[in-house]
């Protein structure tokens, strides 16, 4: 495991994590800042993980507008059935991290992938402690890069009077030119990597579960910590970054604090 530390401004995971958002209507401008230390792969299907030190930031004005893990977004769509499902829907603007060839030894020679700008809309149902979203992403700045569909559920429950349980599934589709982006490898990588050339279609890259834990300090701060697992599938594991020189099972770890305001 790599020991040095990283500033990450771009976080992964969903754009819109369920409960990040507030389940209640507020005004005004209201979040969390945080710093977080923890483990995660080299790159996504990495067999060797690196330490990183990743500040949080989840801003929300009113009810409606929201940043977090640097995404931006609206919730055009307020809706509450007779049944007491809240459904939330709305367009989203996101910033996809790119990848250095000199992150680690396997992705020598295969060209950097820059930073990308994403756009795209989301859905959010939320009933007594249980939420699902679906998002797509198509990105705007380098269409090579392609699109993107998540889709997750989870639940959260008090477990005593200060600490909370959250457990999250998700999966995501991703479109041929998101795969060939991250996963193959053309002519031209292969001249210069000296990997063979991997052709990969659109499909599902990953299934994945989290666990976290958010622990009430007092009214302000909160101590948090996650466990990741994700684990990849079909053309995205069984490209050679990952199937001869990765894992395609990935396990992130992290711990921080956080300030509410």
């Amino acid at each position: 495991m790599a020991s040095r530390i990283a500033l990450l401004i771009l976080a992964t995971g969903p754009a819109v994590a369920q409960d990040d958002l507030p389940a209640t209507p507020s005004v005004g401008l209201h979040g969390s800042v945080g710093l977080s230390a923890g483990v995660r792969p080299e790159y996504d299907g990495a067999r060797d993980s690196k330490t990183v030190l990743m500040p949080t930031i989840n801003l929300f004005y009113g009810d409606s507008l929201f940043f977090t893990r640097m995404t931006a977004g609206a919730n055009l769509l307020r809706y509450k059935t007779e049944q007491g499902l809240s459904i939330t829907a709305g367009p989203l603007l996101g910033l996809r991290r790119g990848r250095d060839q000199d992150d680690h030894d396997a992705l020598r020679g295969l060209g950097d992938i820059d930073r990308a700008l994403d756009a795209g809309a989301f859905v959010r149902l939320r009933k007594q402690g249980w939420q699902a979203s679906a998002e797509v992403r198509q990105n705007v700045s380098n269409t090579d890069q392609g699109a993107t569909v998540n889709v997750s559920i989870g639940h959260g429950t008090p477990v005593g009077p200060k600490l909370r349980l959250r457990t999250t599934f998700d999966t995501t589709w991703a479109s041929s030119g998101y795969m060939k982006t991250f996963y193959g490898i053309d002519a031209a990588q292969s001249a210069q990597s000296g990997m063979a050339q991997y052709e990969v279609g659109s499909g599902f890259k990953h299934v994945g579960a989290s666990l976290t834990a958010d622990y009430a300090i007092n009214r302000e701060w909160t101590g948090v910590a996650a466990l990741r697992y994700k684990r990849l599938l079909g053309g995205a594991a069984d490209s050679p970054i990952v199937s001869s020189l990765g894992d395609r099972d990935q396990v992130s770890t992290s711990i921080g604090i956080q300030y509410r305001f």
